[in-house]
């Protein structure tokens, strides 16, 4: 179950991220916003969870990945309050599709290897 809901949190965590800093109005952002804090906490929560289940034969990747996603959440926050408060950053933007599919590629390995 586990390891069912990892991968689906952070697709969802791709849509609604992406939905929130491309977003035109500001209420659009702020709901994404909420979304996405919502699923990052139910991953941060599941890999908390799986680092303590896979103590002792995968500490080191589960350990990296969850610093991973805990400076990824840093710059998703970073990002929506730019977006929030100004028009947003572009380049923030990408940082953090492309984090997030770095976090996609890491929750398959550490799952399935």
């Amino acid at each position: 179950m586990l390891n069912l809901l990892i991968p689906f949190a952070i697709i969802i965590l791709l849509i609604f991220s992406t939905t929130g800093l491309h977003a035109k109005m500001e209420k659009h952002v702020n709901d994404c916003l909420i979304i996405t804090r919502c699923f990052f906490f139910i991953l941060l929560t599941c890999q908390i969870i799986q680092l303590f289940l896979t103590w002792k034969t995968q500490l080191l990747v589960n350990l990296i990945w969850l610093i991973f996603s805990i400076v990824l959440f840093a710059f998703t926050a970073n990002a929506f309050r730019e977006k929030i408060v100004t028009f947003g950053n572009p380049r923030h933007s990408r940082l953090v599709f492309g984090g997030m599919i770095i976090n996609l590629c890491l929750s398959l390995i550490v799952i399935f290897f």
